[in-house]
């Protein structure tokens, strides 16, 4: 356990020592909390199934809904520009946003990895950070994408067995892919964490970092599994204490927004209400991006760690230990 105890350490402290990252932190937590935490948190292939078949139920994809938007664009082209035009700003903001938090995801590793290499650059900072996330941008991005279309098609094959028209085959099936994809795209996400900082911080090609990653994850899956199921915990009890904490706040400023409705006034309501949802809002989005900053500094720590020294699983060290 000395091995995690002393990358949660490090990471704890690169958390609350170097407030700069939460920055990076707070677009970083847009990914999730991780690829195996993603698959880990659906219930089942049903809500995707479910969800396709009623975006296709309402008849967006059909050819009279295009003739329509044809006839439109003859009967009301002002219109239709302006819903276009508005439509390619839309585009442009989420493109944007998922530039910022790609970016922010390898600034966080890259940062992480000089802070626990004590290699630290006297440019560190929020511009050193976008930067290094400038130019690994495209890796990570297909890294990215990777781990995001395993995941989808996982779900999407079980989803597709519900089709089947015998219910007792279709369970089957749902169960049988459940068994041998769940776990492939849980090791497929490990893969991507360990590429992710192959590109980053190694500088590898695209194809090299998924080689290297695989390697990697293939020689101490164990490890990897312990450390995520470790993490996983952490979140739960960060989460819990994070919604205790809300709870908490949340009675004072109920009262005292009672207070100024019944016996002041009404613009002292609404001001106590917005101060309150502002700082409730505060605590959550610096909380979600301190999570982020840890998790991201946890995974990192542990690939130095492999890459340099190398590590043993907590489980094969108890078993070996017991077989004595």
């Amino acid at each position: 356990m000395s091995l995690y105890r002393n990358i949660l350490k490090q990471s704890l402290k690169i958390t609350w020592r170097n407030k700069y990252l939460w920055f990076f932190g707070l677009f970083a937590a847009l990914l999730g909390n991780g690829g195996e935490y993603e698959i880990l948190s659906r219930n089942s292939g049903r809500g995707l199934e479910t969800g396709s078949r009623s975006i296709y139920d309402t008849g967006i994809f059909s050819a009279h809904t295009l003739s329509n938007i044809g006839r439109l664009f003859k009967d009301d082209p002002g219109t239709m520009l302006l819903l276009l035009v508005i439509g390619l700003v839309i585009l442009f903001m989420v493109g944007f946003l998922i530039w910022l938090v790609i970016v922010s995801q390898a600034a966080l590793v890259d940062s992480s990895a000089r802070i626990i290499s004590k290699k630290p650059s006297r440019n560190m900072g929020i511009k050193n950070g976008f930067n290094v996330g400038v130019k690994h941008f495209w890796p990570v991005l297909g890294l990215n994408i990777i781990i995001k279309i395993a995941i989808i098609l996982a779900f999407w094959l079980m989803g597709a067995t519900l089709l089947a028209a015998n219910f007792q085959v279709a369970n089957g099936l749902f169960i049988l892919l459940f068994v041998i994809l769940i776990p492939v795209a849980i090791a497929f996400s490990f893969m991507i964490k360990y590429a992710i900082c192959y590109a980053v911080i190694k500088e590898n090609s695209f194809l090299e970092s998924i080689a290297e990653g695989w390697r990697l994850f293939a020689a101490n899956w164990l490890i990897s599994i312990e450390m995520a199921f470790i993490l996983f915990f952490i979140n739960f009890a960060f989460g819990l204490a994070l919604i205790l904490v809300v709870l908490v706040l949340t009675i004072p400023f109920l009262f005292l927004t009672f207070v100024f409705y019944k016996l002041i006034s009404l613009v002292g309501f609404w001001l106590m209400f917005i101060t309150a949802i502002a700082l409730l809002l505060a605590i959550i989005i610096i909380g979600g991006a301190m999570l982020a900053t840890f998790q991201t500094a946890s995974w990192t720590g542990l690939f130095v760690e492999l890459v340099g020294k190398g590590g043993e699983s907590k489980i094969k060290r108890v078993v070996e230990e017991w077989k004595k």
